[in-house]
């Protein structure tokens, strides 16, 4: 699980990083990013709507999934930023591996690796 500390805070930031970030679309999500002026960690949020899928189970799958691939390449990634995952219905199904090469790739795009 990601800790506290790297979750981004939805309901009080969220319509900032939607006026202030940039949308980058990937086939299985789109990425909502923004640098902030505290540059010593990242923060991450995940949004997953009754669009996607009305089952509450798959929608919290998808978001730990999108988690996991965080936590595990945090190192990976610069501190200063704030993003928030926007998932659309061709995540479902897919497998790590393929989850955690998108979430680079459109990292990289941005040039938010290290």
């Amino acid at each position: 699980m990601l800790s506290e500390q790297y979750r981004f805070p939805l309901s009080l930031e969220f319509s900032r990083i939607k006026k202030e970030g940039k949308l980058t679309n990937g086939p299985s999500f789109g990425v909502l990013t923004r640098e902030r002026k505290d540059q010593s960690f990242s923060r991450f949020g995940f949004v997953v709507s009754t669009r996607v899928d009305k089952r509450a189970v798959v929608r919290h799958r998808l978001k730990r999934l999108l988690a996991e691939v965080v936590r595990l390449n945090l190192a990976k990634i610069k501190p200063g930023i704030d993003s928030v995952f926007l998932v659309k219905k061709t995540m479902i199904g897919l497998e790590f591996k393929q989850v955690e090469g998108e979430v680079l790739q459109t990292l990289g795009q941005n040039g938010f690796l290290i």
